[in-house]
């Protein structure tokens, strides 16, 4: 027997989490149960249980920012229905442009570095006065706001998306002392490369070693927290491999 997927177009927030939502029946409209597959883009979401022919689960998609994306429902059928694939479109609502003072963003730095020395590991996400912020997009807040405070610079910080790196590659194996020219020229380096390609790099190179993403979080808050609108940036940041924080 055939199974039929109602599935219409989406449309959710930018920046928000929103409801994915669809019926599977079989051609007799009878709701039917079994095993669901949605994708975004051709990039599985979910993995899923359909039962008594409804779905609805709310899905995060703060790291979607296109205008609009291939929405695709995979139904795997049953001992009585043959497996069926709809196709839809997800359109992403553009948000008004959300600014983050340097303050907010010091005192959000403050609590990540206490959370990183007793977890030993980065979050996914943080709160920045009440915005939820992924860990790639404050990567990229921690190196305009360095750079702008540079600058003299000391406007609120835009938000913006990058895609945050799969691993976080380390080779660096002796604690040391980064000057604050050093330090700019790295996250100068960084900042060319996110507003080019918008993914977030999983080291950056001092003196032939790697220092990680994980760790550059960590380094960046730490300048960040000790840094002040009144008096500019610190002189410099003492950084130690990851596996001693």
């Amino acid at each position: 027997m055939d199974s039929i997927i109602k599935l219409e177009d989406i449309t959710v927030n930018e920046w928000e989490k929103g409801k994915i939502e669809f019926e599977v029946t079989d051609e007799n409209n009878n709701p039917v149960n079994g095993r669901v597959a949605v994708k975004i883009n051709h990039k599985t979401h979910i993995n899923s249980v359909i039962e008594n022919g409804k779905f609805s689960k709310v899905i995060d998609f703060s790291n979607l920012h296109s205008p609009e994306y291939r929405l695709d429902v995979i139904y795997g059928g049953n001992d009585e229905c043959a497996p069926a694939t709809e196709t839809a479109k997800l359109f992403i609502k553009k948000a008004e442009p959300i600014f983050i003072s340097v303050k907010d963003l010091q005192n959000a730095c403050y609590r990540l570095t206490k959370w990183i020395e007793a977890k030993k590991r980065v979050p996914g996400k943080i709160l920045i006065n009440k915005q939820e912020v992924s860990i790639g997009n404050l990567y990229y807040l921690l190196v305009r706001a360095i750079n702008n405070l540079n600058n003299n610079n000391k406007d609120d910080l835009e938000l913006q998306w990058v895609q945050s790196p799969s691993v976080s590659s380390e080779t660096i194996n002796e604690s040391k002392l980064l000057s604050k020219e050093e330090y700019l020229k790295i996250t100068e380096q960084i900042d060319a490369e996110l507003n080019d390609l918008k993914v977030c790099n999983s080291h950056v190179e001092v003196d032939d070693e790697k220092i990680g993403f994980m760790n550059l979080i960590y380094i960046l808050s730490t300048i960040i927290t000790n840094s002040s609108l009144e008096n500019g940036l610190i002189s410099g940041v003492y950084i130690k491999p990851w596996k001693e924080l």
